[in-house]
């Protein structure tokens, strides 16, 4: 039985790449977080800033750049209405210096930055392949949460141009370490009876470098070349299949129910009861089906009861390219499985 969800091994590439899919002046770095920390560098080399706004749902990989640059971080809502609407209120951001925004799960939502006072800070991780909304003064965001990158942070400003990173190559040890995981991922994906997940320490070990270490990297020149020749309509068209399939099986559990036209979804988000969320996901597991959760709380978190419940709450389905419709089928046998055994319990 092979698999689904976890990281990455594979690239979907075309044959040339696409000069149009990121602006000219692009920057590219480590990973997302050394490109947001670029524009913080950038932004307060100019100008005095003392707060920052940020979503209350957000990782705290997001959260640390801005902390580290001295800010006061105020959070405003992001919660679902009685209807289930997802609801991120920005009335709260209005006066503060910076404001960072964000669509979740490459879902459109509406969101009017038109009253924000600050420079805005516009993270495109999950809704790159959605179409980008020209409101913001900065955008970055990260490839690696999309499909087999070792590296692959961006960003761009709408005027002036970013600061350089410094350059590596594929013996720098977050990116080597990447790299040997995603081809020891991929020997088990190709032979699973014959290999352990060993491939999963040198990923945990990339991550903790990056969290350790926040001098200015950029992106291996490889995932440059690879990013800008993604095959962006098989990642577009296999992810809306996907989506599609489950929200119609699952929709009712989401903040969504259909995709909007423009959609081009990152995860399907479904939204349980806690215990129920931690039972089911241990059960997803053990058929080795791995969605994750989005995210955990951190010691840089401030909620309350409202907000604290996305946290609390939420699982992401998985729908990318690397799989098709009847993948989508096995996670929601597996689903109507443990939901029959769960209420019988």
């Amino acid at each position: 039985m092979i698999e689904i969800g976890s990281e990455f091994w594979e690239l979907p590439l075309k044959a040339e790449p696409d000069p149009a899919l990121f602006p000219a002046d692009t920057k590219w770095y480590l990973s997302g977080r050394a490109a947001l920390n670029a524009i913080l560098g950038d932004i307060l080399a100019k100008r005095t800033c003392r707060t920052a706004a940020l979503p209350s749902w957000c990782c705290d990989s997001m959260i640390k750049p801005f902390a580290d640059h001295g800010l006061d971080i105020r959070f405003y809502p992001v919660y679902r209405d009685e209807s289930g609407r997802l609801v991120q209120s920005l009335h709260e951001a209005e006066d503060c210096d910076l404001a960072l925004v964000l669509d979740y799960f490459g879902f459109h939502t509406e969101q009017d930055t038109s009253a924000l006072r600050g420079i805005v800070i516009r993270d495109l991780t999950h809704a790159f392949f959605s179409g980008i909304p020209e409101d913001a003064d900065y955008y970055f965001g990260s490839t690696r949460k999309w499909t087999g990158i070792w590296s692959g942070g961006y960003a761009w400003a709408k005027d002036g141009i970013l600061p350089d990173a410094k350059p590596v190559n594929e013996l720098h040890p977050y990116i080597a370490a990447r790299k040997a995981a995603m081809l020891q991922k991929k020997k088990y994906i190709e032979h699973p009876e014959g290999n352990d997940k060993e491939f999963l320490k040198l990923f945990g070990y990339a991550e903790e470098w990056l969290d350790e270490n926040t001098e200015l990297f950029g992106a291996a020149g490889r995932d440059i070349s690879a990013i800008r020749s993604l095959d962006t309509d098989l990642i577009r068209r296999k992810r809306r299949e996907n989506a599609a399939f489950l929200l119609e099986k699952l929709g009712q559990y989401s903040f969504v129910q259909t995709l909007g036209e423009r959609d081009c979804p990152l995860f399907v988000p479904v939204f349980l009861d806690p215990a129920l969320r931690s039972a089911l996901r241990k059960h997803l597991i053990g058929k080795q089906i791995y969605c994750p959760v989005h995210w955990p709380v951190s010691e840089y978190h401030r909620l309350m009861p409202q907000t604290q419940t996305l946290y609390d709450t939420e699982l992401s389905i998985i729908c990318d390219q690397r799989y098709d419709l009847s993948d989508m089928q096995r996670i929601c046998d597996e689903i109507v499985s443990f939901n029959t055994s769960y209420k019988g319990a």
